[in-house]
């Protein structure tokens, strides 16, 4: 008997013990607000989070939001740094960088920068780091990145003057960006479902979900998660034929790949088993999309977690902070930001 070779890739985590389903994310309070993709704590301002092309504040969870700086194109990134500045990314790879008050701060653009911005964070030679994943905007990265072979992605440190050097290239879409204890920067790799060094080197691998952006707290890190690794994509990545032809005659809308909305369509691949009891979507029920932070030690190993499961309406967590002693985190496919409850202290 002949069995395919599979890609010895670890062990994936289960979602059991600190990882077990629960019902955080959709017990949180919220804000709604228009196309949230990134938010970030900047001390003495407030929590900033990005709405579209605009960059919204709050000084307190009840305050009404209120404008910090409108931008000429989408905001696909927010970075805190020293002295209040505050880093933007926008949609095809504009950098802006902001004071306090959402003002210039006098850096000059690059000549040739980053071509789109997934995250952004200082390094403690005052310059700024931009992870570029290798898909624009008017790419599906969530149905993409899975089925893509090339490792395409970079980060590219940013100087005040302008200046550009790449710190890291071929990575395998890097969505998120933080320093470790040392300074040393640390990226998620998107299909990977790991953290790695800039030379590729895997600090923590085989989490259970594709995981967004990373923020270090004061007790480890805050990973929040884009979509759940399904059992069935990781299969069908042993079955180079069909993946093939499914990426040649469907359209990506329609491939087997995690999902940003909770959407139930029969014509989705698996979502017929959707449904259980009269009708009803249930927590356990098949879904390409799904809502998940993971809290970890220093070690990258997960102390905690929260969770929207399959009947749940917050997915796509793509940013989550740590404020007022509340976890924040931002949910793309509800449109909102959401506060948690307990955590640590962003550092």
């Amino acid at each position: 008997m002949l069995f395919a070779t599979r890609r010895s890739d670890p062990p994936a985590m289960t979602l059991e013990g600190v990882l077990g389903p629960n019902t955080r994310l959709d017990d949180a309070a919220g804000i709604a607000v228009d196309a949230p993709n990134a938010v970030c704590v900047i001390e003495g301002l407030g929590l900033l989070f990005s709405s579209g092309s605009a960059v919204l504040a709050i000084e307190a969870w009840d305050a009404r939001p209120t404008p910090w700086a409108v931008f000429d194109d989408t905001v696909t990134a927010i970075g805190g740094g020293p002295d209040g500045l505050v880093a933007v990314g926008l949609a095809g790879g504009g950098l802006a960088v902001c004071d306090r008050n959402g003002a210039a701060a006098g850096w000059t653009a690059p000549a040739a920068g980053p071509a789109a911005i997934a995250d952004l964070a200082f390094l403690p030679d005052g310059a700024v780091a931009a992870v570029d994943s290798g898909y624009g905007p008017g790419d599906d990265m969530f149905a993409r990145a899975p089925w893509d072979d090339r490792a395409r992605g970079s980060v590219t440190s940013v100087r005040r003057d302008g200046a550009t050097r790449q710190l890291a290239s071929g990575l395998h879409c890097p969505t998120g960006i933080a320093l470790d204890g040392s300074g040393a920067p640390l990226v998620t790799l998107f299909e990977r479902a790991a953290v790695a060094e800039l030379s590729g080197q895997l600090r923590q691998s085989g989490y259970p979900a594709y995981p967004g952006r990373i923020r270090r707290t004061d007790t480890g890190y805050l990973i929040a998660c884009l979509a759940r690794r399904d059992p069935l994509i990781e299969f069908l990545k042993t079955e180079r034929d069909f993946v093939a032809e499914m990426k040649q005659s469907i359209e990506p809308r329609y491939w087997i790949s995690p999902r940003m909305h909770p959407e139930f369509s029969h014509d989705f691949p698996i979502e017929a088993g959707a449904t259980r009891l009269f009708g009803e979507i249930k927590p356990w029920a098949p879904s390409f999309s799904y809502g998940l932070v993971i809290e970890t030690d220093e070690r990258l190993v997960p102390t905690a977690s929260a969770h929207s499961r399959a009947n749940g309406l917050r997915h796509a967590i793509s940013d989550a902070v740590c404020w007022n002693g509340d976890i924040i985190a931002v949910s793309r496919a509800s449109g909102e930001v959401l506060r948690i409850g307990a955590g640590g202290t962003v550092q």
